[in-house]
């Protein structure tokens, strides 16, 4: 049976928020096509701005507004800070990530906010993985006896290497697609409608090329929407220095709450009214309780966007973006062991195993965690995810450990302990990812327009969706539409 990880525990109520990060542990964008709207002059006098949500995107525009002398008051559905920042505790010392699981060097607002709060980092290991596709496996370091039909120039080198050659030669690279200003109207058209598989093809990559890098990035990757798998790729394959929080990643955002204030932060208050037909804004939530201001940042995850009743109506592209972006079900299946057998097997990282099977990838977080144990999770998408959602909840968990034994015996060692997390039974988001679908580019322009004088914000409003540098970007733009002098924190 599955043993499932400790709750967190009520340390991330309000009560809790000036503990700062030290009991924590212990506890515990811009546009894509232009510059985004912004004021067009400065606020006269400081404005009363309500943020709607306390994950990353709202905590960076609340914080920025803030400290340009804007009374802010963030509301937040759930009980606890962070968003889809949750990490859970293990037991001995250690910390698995449900949501956000690491950062790397290739994102720099990340970097400033975790130096700016002075936060211990973990090293990890980027993925040297085994790869077991089309029922043949064998190990990514043992680059010169892949088993597949490649191409001769694909011979030899590894994932990364073939796919940052396909990028040049279709005219992208991993630096310049994650630029904020990133991509320019050509580039959105051109990449809007098609997939990555769409795109590597003409420029030389095979059938079992596409199948390996299915097999490390995920089994959706060749089959996604260009304009958005490529920052994603980008992350993974143009940088290998990878990071988490020592005692886990949500002491970020609980470190900027602290700032905040607890004062200026409501939990256990989901919104169900947005009226902004007066001269101030009126915000209501479920347990009774309103608040007005002169502007909204909204980060309510679209996914749910219809539980919330807005006056005046929206418009009609708010309401097509709202319907149709793609929400995905991720499901990662949590696994800590007596010991980190695979790092004696040669493989490690992000992603230590990744196949054509229905237990997807295994990510190895351990990195220099202290404590001796192995530390990782399964990660699963699409119908691999529907398998598990729709197996038995007190065996679910266990059957992608014992599939993955049957597979790669001897790999993971010793199991201490099998858990299960999914973003589509959370009430709040009912999903993981949101993206645009194919021939979705149109979204960004509505994301990044105002309605009225509500701001959306949120990972799902860059092309950077389901990374923590999206959601800052996402939240600084939001800020700077109210107040274009709003500055992301930086290192003290």
């Amino acid at each position: 049976m599955a043993t499932p990880p400790e709750t967190p525990s009520r340390a991330f109520s309000r009560r809790s928020l000036l503990a700062g990060t030290a009991a924590t542990a212990g506890a515990l964008a811009a546009s894509r096509l232009a510059a985004p709207a912004l004021a067009q002059t400065e606020p006269e006098r400081p404005v009363d701005v309500l943020v709607l949500g306390a994950g990353m995107s709202g905590l960076t525009a609340a914080l920025a507004l803030q400290r340009r002398g804007h009374k802010v008051t963030v509301i937040e559905r759930q009980g606890r800070i962070g968003g889809r920042l949750l990490s859970l505790p293990l037991g001995d010392g250690m910390f698995t990530e449900a949501g956000g699981g690491h950062f790397r060097s290739n994102m720099p607002l990340v970097l400033d906010y975790v130096r700016h709060y002075n936060l211990p980092l973990l090293s990890l290991n980027d993925g040297l993985p085994v790869y077991m596709v089309d029922g043949k496996t064998v190990k990514s370091a043992d680059v010169t006896d892949w088993p597949w039909d490649l191409t001769p120039e694909e011979r030899n080198v590894t994932v990364a290497a073939n796919l940052n050659r396909y990028l040049f030669r279709a005219g992208l690279d991993t630096a310049t697609v994650l630029q904020p200003s990133w991509p320019n109207p050509d580039l959105l058209d051109r990449l809007d409608d098609i997939t990555l598989e769409d795109l590597l093809r003409p420029v030389g990559a095979s059938t079992a090329f596409l199948k390996l890098l299915g097999a490390h990035g995920g089994t959706f990757t060749p089959f996604a929407q260009t304009l958005g798998i490529i920052p994603d790729l980008a992350y993974h394959f143009g940088d290998q220095n990878v990071f988490r929080i020592l005692g886990g990643n949500q002491r970020l955002p609980m470190a900027m709450a602290n700032t905040i204030g607890p004062g200026n932060i409501v939990l256990d208050a989901q919104v169900t009214t947005i009226d902004q037909t007066g001269s101030r804004i009126r915000v209501a939530t479920r347990d009774g309780k309103e608040f007005t201001g002169d502007a909204i940042v909204s980060t309510i995850p679209f996914s749910v966007m219809n539980e919330v009743e807005v006056m005046p109506a929206w418009s009609a592209g708010k309401a097509r973006m709202f319907a149709e972006m793609e929400w995905d079900k991720t499901v990662k299946v949590i696994v800590k062991t007596k010991k980190p057998t695979w790092l004696g097997q040669n493989v490690h990282g992000w992603p230590m195993a990744g196949g054509d099977r229905p237990w997807e990838r295994f990510i190895d977080i351990t990195g220099n965690e202290p404590g001796g144990h192995g530390n990782g999770f399964f990660y699963l998408n699409g119908p691999n995810a529907d398998l598990v959602l729709n197996a038995p909840r007190d065996v679910r968990a266990q059957r992608v450990v014992d599939a993955f034994q049957q597979d790669l015996p001897g790999l993971l060692g010793d199991v201490v302990s099998v858990s299960d997390f999914a973003w589509s039974e959370q009430p709040w988001i009912r999903g993981s990812f949101g993206s645009t679908p194919i021939g979705g580019g149109w979204m960004v322009n509505e994301w990044t327009t105002p309605e009225g004088r509500i701001h959306f914000a949120g990972d799902f409003t860059t092309l950077k969706t389901g990374w923590v540098e999206g959601a800052i970007e996402a939240g600084l733009r939001a800020a700077r539409q109210i107040d274009p002098k709003a500055m992301p924190l930086g290192p003290r």
